[in-house]
């Protein structure tokens, strides 16, 4: 009964949202899309375009010479690099704010805290078929005389491919099916959901095994997640299907795992005049938490992003419904992030969300200035309103970069 209640309501969405594909003409230059794109375009392995999976393995027309793409799907050698950073973070903080000014005046809460992490990885082609990507990430960070270090496979997998028509990842991957920014109901494989404060930051992904089929300019995925599980019997079960129609792109998904609610997905992004247009749709059969059971529960969020390349100005907002809530259920976000304000080495950042629900929120104004290369200091207000309101100062010295 589950699965045929889901089936009907996916049908219907596709029904509904068909009609409203308009054949909209996209400018050539930069876009947000980077942001919002998903498998259909590029996967998320590492900091490196994945060629493995773009159907063009061809075979050389002469004997002896290699295809022009053998030179890009095969290397003699392992490429690797990662990324360095450390960070010391200071925060004054005083509670009660708005409620009483006179806070201002006393001393706060103030801390300093350390950070210090790195990430490595490899990308090994051997062969024209075959591929191998790892990465690990290792944290340590002290405050208030304690500490806390993490090293941990955050990526681990190899792609290989049957006849040029079907492709294959096994192995631990991020799997992002989720096209909003700030939040992202339909994003039900990833581990770990995305930090408001820090929305582009990679989220961890399972073990699974994807199959991928191409066909014309669409794509199908069936996916295997056998993450954390004791029984096969507890293997998940994740199809989508991703359709190009016109400027806009629509994802179609399903879940399904014993001792789970069944859930379906529906994801659309395209553009419209300036702006990068996108939405998600997620039902499911009663809840995971064990407390509700039975009822079709349903989350879903709208949201648009504006970018200037000649300003290097980015402007995200988005709407969230969330059929779960028990502390509230529509939230709002944006974000503006001006990079090299008026020319100069300086870069704005406002973050901005909020509980319609109850009424509270947090405002995040920050400048960021980079004197040197690999050296930028931050400092900004945390500003939280509503209930349990505070306000506090931040100043931050990060050293690092790309390897």
């Amino acid at each position: 009964m589950k699965r045929i209640v889901l089936a009907k309501f996916l049908v219907f969405l596709v029904l509904l949202a068909a009609p409203a594909f308009p054949a909209l003409a996209q400018e050539q230059g930069e876009s947000f899309d980077d942001l919002f794109e998903g498998e259909i375009l590029e996967e998320e392995g590492g900091d490196e375009a994945d060629l493995f999976e773009e159907g063009i393995f061809e075979e050389s027309t002469e004997q002896g010479e290699a295809a022009p793409e053998e030179a890009f799907l095969v290397s003699e050698r392992l490429e690797w690099g990662g990324s360095f950073d450390l960070l010391f973070d200071t925060e004054v903080e005083w509670d009660g704010y708005p409620d009483s000014w006179d806070m201002l005046f006393n001393e706060g809460t103030s801390f300093l805290a350390s950070r210090l992490a790195a990430d490595l990885f490899f990308d090994a082609r051997p062969e024209r078929d075959f591929r191998v990507f790892g990465k690990v990430k290792a944290a340590y960070e002290y405050q208030s005389d304690s500490y806390d270090w993490d090293i941990g496979i955050f990526e681990l997998f190899a792609d290989f491919q049957y006849k040029d028509l079907l492709f294959f990842r096994a192995g631990k991957q991020t799997i992002q099916w989720g096209v909003g920014y700030f939040f992202s109901p339909a994003d039900v494989l990833s581990l770990v959901s995305i930090d408001l404060e820090d929305p582009e930051a990679e989220r961890e992904g399972p073990i699974a095994i994807k199959t991928h089929v191409p066909f014309a300019a669409h794509n199908a995925y069936l996916y295997l997640v056998a993450n954390d599980i004791e029984k096969p019997s507890e293997i998940a079960v994740a199809p989508k299907l991703e359709l190009l129609l016109g400027s806009y792109e629509l994802g179609i998904g399903g879940f399904y795992q014993a001792d789970f609610a069944p859930k379906g997905m529906l994801t659309l992004t395209g553009p419209l005049w300036e702006l990068d247009l996108f939405a998600e749709a997620m039902i499911q059969w009663g809840s995971d938490i064990p407390s509700v059971e039975d009822e079709l529960l349903f989350s879903g969020t709208a949201g648009f992003a504006y970018v200037n390349p000649d300003w290097d100005l980015t402007v995200v907002a988005q709407y969230f419904f969330d059929g779960q809530g028990y502390t509230g259920q529509h939230y709002l976000a944006a974000g503006v992030n001006w990079f090299e304000l008026l020319d100069s080495s300086f870069s704005l950042l406002v973050l901005y969300q909020t509980n319609l629900g109850d009424g509270s929120g947090m405002i995040i104004p920050s400048v960021t200035w980079g004197p040197i290369e690999h050296l930028s200091l931050s400092t900004g207000l945390r500003i939280g309103y509503g209930e349990g309101g505070s306000l506090a100062y931040t100043f931050s010295v990060s050293i690092g970069g790309l390897f």
